[in-house]
């Protein structure tokens, strides 16, 4: 087993809105952090270059031999041995790109890679001291539709490396394109780009007001039947121990969280697990993914040294 005491994690997410990134001790504490927009990184030409310029202060400040190793949340897809980053919707020009292994050349540290829902989810499990055993699956809705799933305690990712693409389950009659590549995502009909474009072309309000000041539209009310059709699916095929909904768009001012609880339940079939799943609220920290993602990279050198 290898020794983490007194040493940290150079920890990042880069989501599809902002880049978060700092320090986090060997008990999840947070030591330093920061918080920037994601578009500089998306932007950048050297998107190596760009990540090293933010990180090396801290090996400079606190020493080299005190990092454990880079850790990153990416809202990327990526291959089951997290070192190759495939796509990133959201992120302009960062795709099939071998990232841990040209991150760790130029930086000189072991570099760990996972999906920011993931983190996301071990980040919940962890502050909530909720029991990580059996299936545990997430549901974080922000710029994207993204989810994640536990089974006792270790992060799922399928064969391929990309189970859980909840927001990429096709719907009929739906052609209009998706930035993954293909056709008829729910995710086109429900996540915070949507919410974006109903606020600039229907409501001309800012999008963080709009459940405050139109909350009862139909229009706005089914992107959130939408979102509950794609949980509800999501928990008839699982059948998991608990639920964790979170992300930017359920902590919006006036987001009818119990509306879509029981439109969740409405699609369950009775008497379970329409009467027995439990859903637990996020806490909505904004450190989670790095956190997170610090979480994921003592489970993953635990686990290589065992």
């Amino acid at each position: 087993m290898v020794s983490l005491n007194n040493k940290y994690y150079l920890s990042v997410e880069i989501g599809g809105t902002n880049l978060r990134y700092g320090l986090v001790d060997t008990s999840f504490s947070l030591v330093n952090f920061h918080k920037i927009p994601t578009i500089g990184f998306s932007n950048a030409e050297d998107k190596i270059k760009y990540l090293k310029d933010l990180l090396t202060p801290f090996i400079d400040d606190y020493g080299r031999d005190n990092i454990i190793c880079i850790t990153m949340a990416l809202a990327s897809l990526m291959d089951k041995e997290r070192t190759m980053i495939y796509s990133s919707p959201m992120i302009r020009r960062f795709e099939n790109i071998p990232l841990a292994k040209l991150l760790e050349e130029s930086m000189g540290l072991p570099v760990i890679l996972e999906r920011d829902v993931n983190t996301l989810l071990l980040y919940e499990i962890n502050k909530q001291n909720r029991d990580s055993s059996g299936i545990v699956s997430g549901v974080f809705v922000g710029t994207g539709l993204g989810s994640a799933m536990c089974i006792n305690s270790q992060i799922y990712k399928g064969a391929s490396g990309a189970a859980c693409e909840l927001g990429h389950i096709p719907v009929p009659g739906l052609t209009q394109k998706c930035n993954c590549g293909k056709k008829g995502c729910i995710e086109l009909l429900t996540c915070g780009k949507v919410l974006e474009k109903l606020a600039a072309e229907h409501f001309k309000c800012n999008v963080k007001d709009i459940f405050k000041l139109h909350g009862k539209d139909e229009r706005l009310l089914d992107t959130v039947r939408y979102l509950a059709i794609a949980i509800a699916t999501k928990i008839t095929i699982l059948d998991p121990n608990y639920v964790i909904l979170g992300g930017g768009v359920i902590e919006m001012e006036d987001f009818p969280l119990e509306f879509l609880i029981n439109e969740i339940r409405e699609n369950l079939r009775v008497p379970k697990p329409r009467e027995t799943i439990e859903f637990v609220i996020a806490s909505g920290d904004d450190e989670a993914g790095v956190i997170g993602a610090a979480i994921n990279a003592k489970n993953q050198l635990l686990n290589k040294h065992e």
